[in-house]
């Protein structure tokens, strides 16, 4: 078997887990992580074992943009396992009073108040961690880079279809079983709507871009010639990705997810604005297509598949919504008691329990708030750790976006920045990111912004005076 070979399998075997991440519930299992979690380290491992033989390589260029982020990233992985060493009381007292105050007697105590808990999102954060090396790795060429984005539109064409079936047919059946929650609305093979409508919104993303990556950039000189290069779209693979896009916005709808959707539509409308002034130019083909994802599917697609119930969600404040606002308030408190290093990755279930009051409805595993979760369990300064790791893939998304790059490189960028809109807005209610398919499909996106968007081969010289 030869280097390039070798490099190809591992490459397949990674988009395999892009796929396969979102079926066992979102990965949301110890089992399933655990399986994620091991096959993304022995890829990663191999793909090392190349590199040390000097069978497989990574350009200079990769190397410097990426080298920031992956060491923001990797903090996350990193604290959670030093969460879970024993450390003497003594100094566990000095980081964390509370932590020290809260566990049973003993010399040498953790960090974290929930060992097994932290020691599962010490998986889930490897796994993200990895997720993201590969594509820096991997992803080397604009023919993988687009393999990857049709793998994300599959696996949410996949979960819209899967989803939106169980829903109409009334079978709601989940990964094998059936649904014991979230009857009536689309979940996939997902356990919360609000979890599938997360993911479908980066599928969503990942389709959008690829679809204008393969826009024409020549405008058509004659009638006859819009009519030639109308009826070649049709019959090229654009419609395809364009009726995917469909069904995901269906399934999207069906999800009755409020917050999924409006964030979706706000930042496609935001990465439509900021396309037009990176491009430095009006582009009436990027209006068009935005136009048609708000008026076909929002308005037509919608009226047939239960846009009224949407709305009337939107329009109706339920008495879930106000008592998660007063457990974000207890998140709050524990964020207080655990300013600096947190209370232990996974463990907001746990240490919740001493924070409710008797009056608070029903049991949460969750704050249904990233930023106060990661922040509660992780400390502050891993938050804003991620906070600058997001700014550096965001400056990176408008660079991209840039007319000198290529148009592969655009589409990526807006993308990028669908995701990062969506990021801000939905994690300001919900966890997708404590969801281990989320937050994996989401490094992979990210990394995008830092890996090499190149043609492979000799068409490649073209392109590198447009790199930034």
């Amino acid at each position: 078997m030869t280097a390039g070979s070798a490099d190809r399998i591992l490459f397949w075997l990674f988009i395999a887990l892009v796929f396969w991440a979102p079926l066992p519930f979102a990965s949301n299992r110890p089992w399933a992580l655990s399986l994620l979690a091991f096959a993304m380290m022995a890829i990663l491992a191999c793909w090392l074992v190349l590199y040390g033989f000097g069978k497989s390589s990574v350009s200079s260029r990769v190397r410097r943009r990426g080298k920031w982020p992956l060491i923001l990233l990797a903090l996350m992985p990193l604290w959670a396992l030093i969460q879970t060493l024993s450390l003497p009381r003594e100094v566990v007292s000095i980081l964390s009073p509370r932590a020290e105050h809260l566990h049973l007697p003993g010399a040498w105590i953790p960090l974290t108040l929930d060992l097994a808990g932290t020691r599962q999102y010490l998986l889930a954060g490897i796994t993200c961690w990895c997720a993201f090396a590969l594509v820096l790795t991997l992803v080397n060429c604009a023919r993988r880079t687009e393999i990857l984005l049709w793998t994300l539109v599959a696996s949410g064409s996949f979960q819209a279809i899967y989803g939106s079936l169980m829903v109409l047919t009334g079978l709601e059946w989940g990964f094998l079983i059936e649904k014991y929650s979230g009857k009536g609305v689309a979940t996939g093979t997902f356990v919360n709507r609000n979890h599938l409508a997360g993911y479908l919104v980066m599928c969503l993303s990942a389709g959008t871009g690829l679809l204008l990556s393969q826009l024409s950039a020549q405008e058509a000189s004659s009638l006859r010639d819009f009519f030639r290069k109308t009826l070649n779209a049709l019959l090229s693979n654009k419609i395809v990705i364009r009726l995917l896009l469909a069904i995901m916005v269906i399934a999207l709808v069906l999800t009755r997810s409020r917050m999924g959707n409006t964030a979706f539509f706000t930042a496609l409308a935001i990465a439509g604005l900021v396309a037009m002034f990176c491009g430095r130019k009006f582009s009436p083909k990027l209006l068009v297509l935005i136009g048609s994802l708000f008026i076909i599917d929002l308005i037509i697609v919608g009226q047939w598949f239960g846009l009224d119930q949407l709305v009337e969600r939107l329009e109706t404040a339920s008495p879930e919504g106000e008592y998660r606002l007063a457990v974000q308030g207890r998140g709050a408190n524990i964020l207080a008691d655990f300013p600096l290093t947190g209370s232990g990755g996974g463990s907001y279930h746990s240490v919740f329990t001493y924070y409710q009051d008797a009056g608070d409805w029903g049991y949460y595993r969750h704050a249904h708030n990233d930023y106060l979760e990661i922040a509660a369990e992780m400390g502050i300064p891993v938050l804003l750790a991620l906070g600058v790791f997001c700014l550096f893939v965001l400056y990176r998304a408008l660079q991209l976006q840039r007319p000198d790059h290529s148009r592969l490189q655009r589409g990526v960028g807006f993308s990028l920045v669908m995701v990062f809109v969506w990021l801000v807005i939905h994690s300001t209610v919900d966890f997708n990111l404590q969801i281990p398919a989320n937050s994996m499909t989401l490094c992979v996106l990210f990394a995008l912004a830092f890996a090499s968007l190149l043609p492979s081969g000799k068409s490649a010289e073209h392109y590198r005076g447009a790199i930034a």
